[in-house]
């Protein structure tokens, strides 16, 4: 089951912070900081678990990058590598990232070609998500 959490709403930052969870493992991560500006979704291979406190390194290098560019309003990052069957990564994780692909104003592709042996299953989505953007016509976003 996938659910929506808001972690943080502070109308003093003016920042809104959410994740999904699958099994106990964050699939997508986003912050909004600014609703008129476009937003970047940056794919990652890594797996992600829940609470604001466990941010690894390259979550908050991207993070920290893509506010101060002052060129988008908010960051969704897709962690490939979380630990769910094929069945719900096809039926309910990858129609959503296909929606964040068209909404996005750029797609980066964060990953590169060390994919160790626990990560196959994170190569083999990469690989599905790029085939589908294609097929969607999306592929033009993709950095």
């Amino acid at each position: 089951m996938i659910k929506m959490k808001e972690l943080i709403h502070d109308e003093g930052l003016q920042i809104v912070v959410r994740q999904k969870i699958l099994n106990d493992q964050v699939i997508l991560r986003s912050w909004q900081w600014q609703e008129t500006k476009s937003i970047m979704l940056v794919l990652v291979k890594q797996t992600q678990y829940i609470g604001l406190l466990s941010d690894d390194e390259t979550t908050r290098l991207v993070r920290n990058y893509v506010s101060e560019t002052n060129q988008y309003g908010g960051l969704v990052i897709g962690y490939l590598a979380s630990a769910e069957t094929k069945h719900l990564f096809e039926r309910q994780w990858l129609p959503e990232l296909v929606k964040l692909t068209r909404q996005a104003a750029r797609v980066v592709i964060g990953t590169d070609n060390s994919w160790s042996l626990d990560k196959v299953v994170g190569k083999r989505r990469f690989q599905v998500c790029l085939t589908t953007c294609r097929q969607v016509h999306q592929s033009y976003k993709l950095v």
